[in-house]
């Protein structure tokens, strides 16, 4: 049976699909439809609940990427062969105001502000497992993003 410390690696590949640009939801990045989604909810910060599959602020439009995400979860558990009873919490959070992290150089890889992506994942010891680090997007704007034509994942 694994050992709970894998539990970095897989929040390890849950950040690194999420912040990807296959990060793909209606056909535009997640991430920049969530950071739109956050400045209409007036908050700057997005939290996915991976076990209750839910949202905060709560909204119908992105149930499949949580569902997505917690099906990920699942699936990276199995390959570990971790059970799923070691894990009590799984959160993907996005903070779009983060304060700017000192002594850090975030090199701009898109337009748009800094934002801060953390996946936590806490087992049944307390013990949380962290991946944290800063990006730059815009609000979702179909004006300036081209659509995806490739299968939607979520």
């Amino acid at each position: 049976m694994a050992r709970r410390k894998e539990l970095k690696g897989i929040a390890a590949g849950l950040y690194g699909s999420f912040i990807g640009r296959n990060n793909d939801v209606g056909g535009y990045w997640g991430i920049g439809k969530l950071c739109l989604f956050a400045q209409q909810c007036n908050t700057h910060i997005v939290h996915l609940d991976l076990m209750s599959q839910s949202i905060s602020p709560p909204s119908p439009d992105f149930a499949k990427l949580v569902a997505g995400y917690s099906s990920m979860l699942q699936r990276h558990l199995a390959s570990k062969r971790i059970p799923s009873e070691r894990v009590t919490a799984a959160v993907i959070e996005l903070d779009f105001s983060p304060p700017y992290p000192s002594g850090k150089r975030i090199p701009i890889m898109t337009w748009g502000d800094l934002f801060r992506l953390t996946v936590s994942i806490t087992d049944d010891r307390g013990k949380v497992h962290t991946i944290e680090d800063y990006g730059h997007c815009a609000p979702h704007d179909p004006r300036r993003e081209r659509e995806s034509y490739g299968p939607e994942r979520f």
